[in-house]
């Protein structure tokens, strides 16, 4: 969602903010704006609606700046919607949702304050001018304890050039240097090829740039000591290469798994595998693909384990009052281990006892420093807003979990375990059925909707087919088990209607092939991905790669992405920035 950076530099403050807000674009956003401190102690403002490249001009002189991509919360995209917000002396960007602005807004209200947005943003800034006696540091402090909800803010003041004042709560911040420029932003990438070295900022701290000089501070102005990390390599964004990143990113498929799978094996997975041994209950929670990722995980792991595993999407499992506390295990899976869904359930996990396993892609995350166990995956930096290499690597490293569990339980690993070794080369493989799944992408090009059908772990392969459609070739594509097909589903099914069907598991092969035959009965247009030929066939048949049976989603999801990928280009959208959406979903 919103993106935020501020830069303090000597040369080119301008372009350094551009270039850093360019980098967050694949959060996904709809508008973008800039303000910069000039060496007269004025603050000048750039804004748009759209696309970051509207910013662009004659540079704005200065040597201190924030900016901002908007994801729209409070009030429609627009110019003037778009932050930096300006009350007085003071210029703010702001990441999160203030829940108590109503309230905030109708005090400042009453007391003469007019305002020019619909944002709750606004509200801070002005709330920030108000409090005002000179002390900036203590001006952002204090608004900040008026405030309720998520936020991560940067402001400017024109009393304090070469200046930022930064707080957090609840919503990414990074703080960076290097090439002798310091920042602040909201996603490590923002950062790549301008600082070396990153530290995260904690909940409740500030931060205070001045110059070159970072500061880390509490509420009450004392220093916090904090260790800068050199910045890793997987952790840079990527620059966007020919065709759409979308594509690019899962031809990185198999390279992400042999990175993660490295990673895997010089893990110590003891101290969570005996707490998953020995689970009470375990949880897994999860939104979106991750969610995907996570039931395979549990239907794996239940199978193989004997454990039975509760999973829930992370947005509803708080309010449910889980029955999770301590003794119990709660795996939590997030590609950017920012989602703020997930983040508020390992909270409130954490809270009653339990012991937390954290599978995302992003070292410095807010999740991988609340987890007792992070599992790392190296998919590299994912910047199409739908995920794909980050998918297949969740899978990997969940399976690697499940595994683990099984050796500590039965002293044995499963019969699978060896075979992870080959789970790259066969999905590198699977890109030989692309040029098939391109005419298919052709022929179905203009079907208003379409159903995605499995059965054991391949229901959950075919939930993810469903979404990455719907995602980014905006189609209603709807998935559900095999067996249910004629428990209301058949109802819509009619002359051409696509039916996908996922079969990998040999003993339930037959029955999807039965349900895939009720479809075609009543005229629908079948589509078969498995690993084995069956007789009587569909209209159209995808031979995937062979692996064991247990890892096959590895492999199954992926000729699914890439035909989700083709509709979107057939029909003449950006697979890389869908309407609507957001990389990283940091506000509930």
């Amino acid at each position: 969602m919103c993106g935020i950076v501020g830069c303090v530099a000597k040369e080119d403050c301008y372009g350094k903010l551009l270039s850093a807000l360019e980098k967050l674009e694949y959060r996904g956003y709809d508008s973008a704006g800039i303000a910069l401190l000039s060496a007269g102690g004025k603050i000048a403002v750039r804004k748009k609606k759209g696309a970051v490249a509207n910013l662009f001009g004659a540079p704005v002189a200065g040597s201190a700046g924030i900016g901002h991509t908007r994801w729209a919360t409070h009030g429609k995209p627009s110019d003037e919607n778009a932050h930096p917000h300006v009350a007085g002396k003071f210029a703010l960007v702001h990441n999160g949702i203030v829940e108590n602005f109503a309230a905030l807004k109708a005090e400042l209200c009453a007391a003469g304050e007019t305002f020019a947005s619909e944002t709750d943003s606004e509200v801070i800034v002005k709330l920030i001018a108000r409090l005002y006696r000179g002390d900036f540091f203590g001006a952002v402090q204090a608004a900040c304890e008026r405030l309720e909800g998520a936020y991560a803010v940067a402001v400017l003041c024109e009393d304090f050039p070469d200046e930022i004042v930064c707080a957090k709560r609840r919503s990414p911040l990074i703080a960076g240097a290097g090439c002798g420029a310091a920042y602040v932003c909201s996603d490590v990438p923002a950062l790549c090829g301008a600082a070396a070295f990153v530290c995260p900022v904690e909940d409740g701290e500030f931060v205070h740039i001045r110059g070159c000089e970072i500061c880390f501070k509490r509420a009450d102005g004392s220093a916090v000591p904090k260790v800068f990390c050199r910045l890793a390599e997987e952790e840079k964004g990527a620059e966007r290469a020919a065709g759409s990143r979308m594509e690019a990113e899962i031809a990185e498929i198999p390279r992400g798994l042999s990175r993660t799978l490295g990673w895997l094996r010089a893990c110590d997975f003891a101290p969570a595998a005996r707490a998953l041994r020995g689970a009470g209950r375990l949880f897994t929670v999860a939104c979106g693909t991750a969610h995907h990722a996570a039931l395979a995980f549990g239907n794996l792991l239940a199978r193989e384990a004997r454990i039975p595993v509760l999973c829930e999407t992370a947005s509803e499992f708080r309010y449910g009052d889980p029955l999770i506390g301590a003794g119990d295990v709660l795996v939590a899976v997030s590609q950017s281990g920012e989602t703020a869904d997930t983040l508020e359930a390992v909270r409130l996990a954490r809270e009653r006892g339990a012991y937390v396993i954290a599978v995302t892609n992003a070292e410095h995350s807010t999740l991988a420093r609340l987890a007792d166990l992070p599992l790392r995956t190296l998919a590299g930096a994912e910047v199409a807003v739908a995920a794909t290499k980050s998918y297949n690597c969740q899978l990997l490293a969940l399976y690697y979990l499940a595994a683990q569990t099984v050796f500590f339980k039965r002293a044995a690993f499963p019969a699978w375990f060896p075979a992870l070794e080959g789970a790259a080369p066969a999905c590198e493989r699977a890109f030989g059925c692309f040029e098939q799944v391109a005419d298919l992408a052709e022929r179905l090009r203009e079907k208003p909707a379409m159903y995605y059908i499995g059965r054991g772990t391949d229901r959950f392969t075919a939930a993810e087919g469903a979404l990455k459609v719907r995602e980014i070739a905006y189609l209603f594509a709807e998935s559900c088990p095999a067996g249910e097909l004629k428990h209301g589903t058949l109802a819509l099914v009619e002359e051409g209607f696509p039916v996908f069907a996922v079969a990998t598991a040999r003993a339930l092969a037959a029955k999807t092939a039965n349900s895939l035959a009720e479809a075609k009965a009543r005229g629908a247009f079948t589509a078969l991905f498995s690993q084995e030929d069956f007789a009587g066939g569909a209209d159209f048949s995808c031979r995937l790669p062979a692996l064991p049976e247990a890892l096959m989603p590895l492999v199954s999801v992926i000729p699914l992405q890439y035909f989700a990928c083709r509709m979107c280009l057939l029909r003449g959208f950006d697979p890389d920035r869908p309407r609507n959406l957001a990389k990283s979903v940091t506000v509930e």
